[in-house]
């Protein structure tokens, strides 16, 4: 058999997690089977196992796309403030990713390795926003890494909102979350 191209393996595994993260988002994590994912994903129980040992890994997978992984979290420049609030922004209106990022927060309270992953992300995000707060590429200050606290707080309660149906005038939101960051600057 030809081996598969690096490329074709992480777009499989990304089509498979793509109808993974669907059915979470439509059924719920416990309402979700390896045997739906299987059929979903248009490909062989086998090829799914090969990417994924069993429903957990899949679950941990969405979790951690769900979480936002896309933020940058490394020590090089930071983004503009107002970038990384549209980022956060477009981030938790995202009705699907809002779904599953509710399911993932609710399973955590059980499961060790998503509490941990969870603690990583927000840690991460918190420093990158902190950091656009102060425009530094360095160690944000006390101030900002509080006000980026706050800010992701509410960036998470706009999720839940979002993602149970409640609309926010998310240009309200927006303003104000930036006029948090900038308070007394």
């Amino acid at each position: 058999m030809a081996k598969l191209s690096d490329r074709r393996v992480q777009d499989r595994r990304q089509a498979i997690l793509d109808a993974a993260s669907a059915l979470f988002a439509q059924r719920g994590f416990a309402g979700t089977s390896m045997a739906d994912i299987v059929a979903a994903s248009g490909v062989a129980t086998g090829t799914v196992y090969r990417y994924f040992d069993n429903k957990d890994a899949v679950v941990m997978a969405a979790s951690e796309s769900a979480l936002g992984l896309r933020f940058d979290t490394g020590d090089g420049d930071p983004p503009s403030l107002t970038d990384a609030i549209a980022a956060l922004m477009a981030a938790a209106i995202d009705e699907r990713r809002g779904q599953i990022g509710n399911q993932v927060w609710a399973r955590a309270t059980s499961a060790a390795p998503l509490r941990s992953l969870i603690a990583e992300r927000h840690t991460g995000v918190c420093r990158w926003l902190a950091r656009a707060i102060d425009r530094t590429a360095g160690d944000p200050s006390p101030t900002a890494q509080h006000r980026a606290e706050m800010i992701i707080c509410a960036v998470s309660g706009l999720q839940i909102r979002v993602a149970a149906g409640v609309r926010v005038d998310t240009d309200a939101f927006r303003a104000t979350l930036l006029s948090i960051a900038l308070a007394d600057q």
